[in-house]
C-alpha cells in the first residue's frame, strides 16, 4: 500500500514568503493510521514579516501554545528544524491529499530547504475538492464555487467553524472526504 498523507497547514502569510506555524498530517500506511499536529516554536517564524490577517485565519494568537493556548494530546511544539525532520519522516514517498494542496506543500517544501532536506512526497499532490468535481460530474450532479459547497454537494460535512482553518481540523476534513469519495468508487466498481 503507497502511503497517503491527509496534510494541512496554517501560515504566517498567503503569498510565497509564507511560514507555516501549524502543520497537521494524517498517514495512512501498512502500519494502519497515525495523526500528527505540530507547532513551530515561534523563534522559527519570522513573526515581524507576518500578515495579520493570515495570522487571524488560522487563529494564530488564540490557537499557538507560545501564545497561552494548550499543547493538546498528540500535538508537539518544535523547532522549525525538528518540524522538517517529522515533516520528511511522515510524508516521505506518500501520495498527498488536500485542499489546495500545493499552498501546503510549497511552503513545507521552503521549511524543508530551510533545513537541509529535500521533499520526499509523490510529485503530484492531489486536491480534494478538484477530484470531487470529478465524482459530481460523474454524477451529473451541480458543480459549486467552493471547496465547502463542493463538500457538501458530495455528501460529506465541512468542519465547523471552530474547527475551519485549523490544521488538524482541516485534515481530518480531507480525510473523511477522501473516504467517502474512495467507498463510492469502490461501491460503483462491484456494482
Amino acid at each position: 500500500m503507497r502511503p497517503v498523507v491527509f496534510l494541512d497547514t496554517e501560515t504566517t502569510r498567503k503569498d510565497r514568503d509564507r511560514r507555516p506555524w501549524e502543520i497537521a498530517m494524517i498517514r495512512r500506511d501498512e502500519s494502519g493510521e497515525q495523526e500528527l499536529t505540530i507547532f513551530i516554536d515561534t523563534a522559527d517564524l519570522d513573526l515581524d514579516n507576518a500578515d495579520p490577517e493570515a495570522l487571524a485565519v488560522g487563529g494564530f494568537h488564540r490557537r499557538h501554545p507560545q501564545c497561552g493556548a494548550p499543547l493538546n494530546p498528540g500535538a508537539r511544539l518544535c523547532s522549525g528544524a525538528e518540524a522538517a525532520v517529522l515533516v520528511w519522516q511522515w510524508t516521505k514517498k506518500a501520495r498527498v491529499y488536500g485542499v489546495v494542496p500545493s499552498f501546503d506543500t510549497e511552503c513545507l517544501d521552503e521549511l524543508l530547504h530551510r533545513h537541509e532536506l529535500e521533499w520526499g512526497w509523490h510529485f503530484q499532490p492531489w486536491d480534494i475538492a478538484v477530484l470531487a468535481t470529478g465524482y459530481l460530474l460523474g454524477r451529473q450532479l451541480p458543480l459549486q464555487r467552493c471547496a465547502e459547497a463542493t463538500s457538501l454537494q458530495c455528501g460529506v460535512t465541512p468542519p465547523t467553524p471552530e474547527q475551519r482553518h485549523t490544521a488538524m481540523g482541516d485534515a481530518r476534513w480531507v480525510a473523511r472526504w477522501y473516504d467517502h469519495l474512495m467507498a463510492s468508487q469502490l461501491a460503483a466498481a462491484a456494482a
